[in-house]
């Protein structure tokens, strides 16, 4: 008799959440979360979206360890064992890297400080230079760079060493359709490859639908989730195509719907 298949592990989950800034712990109205759940299954790449203002940055902090709930609990998978295990990327990429370091300095330093070796070392930063396309980049230093370049490297170095969980807030913002569609091929490629669980963080529905396998929509306050959906669409996805269209009206059937 087979044994029964056990579902995915939760890699994060947010139990009975309580947050408020600073000024607004006794101001009901300006409670941003109260009571708010909310589960990471481990392997998944989740697009958490919601409009500007609506919590969703604070939420990656918290689920981050970067802010602490004023009641609630952030569990993490046993499998986290080290306070690097989980990675906050935010929209500013000159916050995850080294100034004073070259390309290839800031994707070797990580590797380098956990222990791995010299062969493991040049084989992990050679295949993260071509898959971000940093090659001829690699002795300039992230002043001289483009926000696409600064971007791929940012995610390059935060990525090198195979964390278990990693928050992306807004990495696409400020990049041309090309460079984020090629950023997103490299993320799709390694959340696959290295077993790494995503969570997207944006108000874009076109990003939403090009990374996210599950989409939960948050709004009004106290914050609640106003939409989840789970999309099986493989990956890449093509704008245009039919799969990618009903994909795309139920992500706004869902919006529409949770505002009413």
């Amino acid at each position: 008799m087979n044994a029964p298949t056990q579902a995915p592990q939760p890699a994060l989950a947010v139990e009975h959440l309580a947050f408020s800034f600073p000024g607004h712990a006794e101001n009901g109205a300006g409670r941003l979360y109260d009571d708010f759940s909310l589960s990471v299954q481990q392997g998944s790449i989740l697009a958490l979206m919601g409009p500007s203002g609506s919590g969703k940055s604070t939420l990656g902090r918290i689920m981050a360890g970067i802010l602490s709930p004023q009641a609630g609990e952030v569990r993490r998978s046993a499998e986290f064992r080290n306070r690097w295990d989980v990675v906050y990327i935010d929209q500013h990429p000159i916050n995850s890297v080294f100034p004073w370091q070259s390309v290839a300095r800031n994707i070797r330093y990580p590797l380098k400080k956990l222990g791995w070796g010299p062969a493991q070392r040049k084989e992990r930063m050679c295949y993260l230079m071509s898959l971000f396309r940093l090659g001829a980049l690699a002795d300039v230093y992230p002043a001289s760079l483009s926000g696409g370049e600064l971007q791929r490297v940012a995610l390059a170095r935060c990525l090198s060493w195979k964390p278990e969980l990693v928050i992306l807030d807004e990495p696409f913002s400020a990049l041309d359709r090309k460079v984020k569609a090629e950023i997103i091929a490299a993320l799709q490629e390694l959340a696959v490859r290295d077993c790494i669980t995503l969570v997207l963080i944006t108000h874009n529905i076109s990003d939403a639908l090009a990374l996210g396998n599950r989409c939960v929509v948050i709004g009004q306050r106290p914050v609640r989730i106003i939409s989840d959906l789970e999309f099986s669409k493989g990956f890449p996805r093509e704008p245009g195509t039919p799969d990618y269209a009903a994909m795309q009206q139920a992500l706004i059937a869902g919006i529409r719907d949770g505002l009413v």
